[in-house]
């Protein structure tokens, strides 16, 4: 093979609906050296003029060049196009604005940092940590998106020397967390917080040392709810719960108030008002004392659990049927009964008995 041009064509073929050129390109792509793949690639990624849908494969070819053979392919190639490659591959996150292709080199950039961390947790690319700060600190909020994608990629980019970085870590996150003009740039970092937290799940000093971006957190996950255009972040909320729960202690009264307000809004799609509940059921799971001391909050919870377990539709037939339906599996009736399960056992019978008989009762007068 020889060059771009036979990479572009490869890559056209590689997204044809023709199943027989489809397979022929995937072998032809195989039987490409990984060096001249990897540089064939990058060329076909820095160039603006190929159709953005090939970029953007290129882009996830390359990652995954990365994440299945870097040990083979890097030392195939010599110091002075090992430089070219990450060269290369800075600008093209600084230059591609294309939203469908930008996060997949982000992605590939994150990839080739990730592998780039010897076995003593030494960053071998340094550059690529001063280039992640040059960006965040940037007034172009593509690029500031960009170093927060990354960051949520590899929370571990900082490797051992996460420790002298930590003040302009937080700094960093903090500015983007409280940067109310760029809506996507506060997004970005709730995902690039919470990976990071997450990633430091037992250091406790630093958990405590993060713990004033909390409100920011909230507040940027309260938009998103708002919004009602991507659920990625009370997912983030799930994650925090599921793994530094006493992380949210500060907040917590704001979370639960937040959560039985999506819970309770019939408005709302299902999966919203079940990811709102999975963030109380699993911090009950993870932290079931906190959950307690917060006792004003568990019948309102009963309830609501309840009343998406009776958000049934009515059918004719119900009657007539002998074989019970197993397909509505992500219904808010079966994602009821699972909750008020994991919350008996987390939380304990005397906690959630009494709240349950009470509310049954008052539902069995109804008409």
């Amino acid at each position: 093979m020889a060059g771009p041009q036979n990479m572009l064509a490869l890559l056209q073929a590689l997204m044809s609906h023709d199943n027989d050129a489809r397979t022929e390109a995937e072998q032809t792509y195989d039987n490409v050296p990984g060096p001249e793949k990897m540089v064939c690639l990058i060329q076909t990624i820095r160039n603006l003029e190929v159709p953005a849908e090939q970029r953007a494969l290129a882009a996830v070819l390359l990652r995954r060049l990365f994440t299945t053979n870097f040990e083979a392919l890097w030392p195939q190639i010599n110091p002075e196009m090992q430089a070219g490659v990450k060269q290369e591959l800075m600008a093209a996150v600084h230059q591609e604005t294309m939203p469908t292709v930008r996060k997949k080199v982000c992605d590939a950039f994150a990839e080739l940092a990730r592998n780039m961390l010897d076995e003593n947790n030494d960053m071998q690319w340094p550059e690529a940590l001063k280039f992640l700060f040059e960006c965040a600190s940037s007034d172009n909020a593509l690029l500031k998106e960009n170093a927060l994608h990354i960051l949520s990629s590899v929370p571990g980019i900082f490797g051992n020397q996460q420790a002298q970085y930590l003040e302009v870590i937080k700094q960093m996150l903090w500015a983007a967390l409280s940067d109310r003009t760029n809506p996507q740039v506060c997004f970005e970092a709730v995902k690039a917080t919470t990976a990071f937290l997450v990633n430091n799940d037992k250091e406790q000093t630093l958990l405590n040392h993060f713990k004033d971006l909390l409100p920011f957190l909230i507040q940027s996950i309260t938009e998103s709810v708002m919004a009602q255009e991507d659920d990625s972040l009370l997912k983030c909320l799930i994650e925090l719960s599921e793994n530094v729960p006493k992380f949210l202690r500060s907040q917590l009264e704001h979370v639960f108030d937040l959560c039985l307000k999506i819970v309770s809004d019939a408005n709302l799609e299902d999966t919203w008002r079940q990811l709102a509940l999975e963030v109380i059921v699993t911090m009950s799971e993870t932290a079931p004392p906190m959950v307690r001391k917060f006792g004003k909050f568990i019948p309102l919870l009963v309830h609501q659990v309840l009343a998406l377990m009776v958000d049934l539709e009515d059918e004719d037939d119900w009657a007539l049927q002998d074989v019970e339906d197993d397909e509505d599996t992500e219904s808010n009736p079966i994602a009821g009964e699972a909750a008020l399960d994991r919350l008996a056992c987390a939380l304990g019978g005397k906690t959630m008995l009494p709240h349950i008989v009470s509310n049954i009762s008052q539902m069995l007068q109804h008409g």
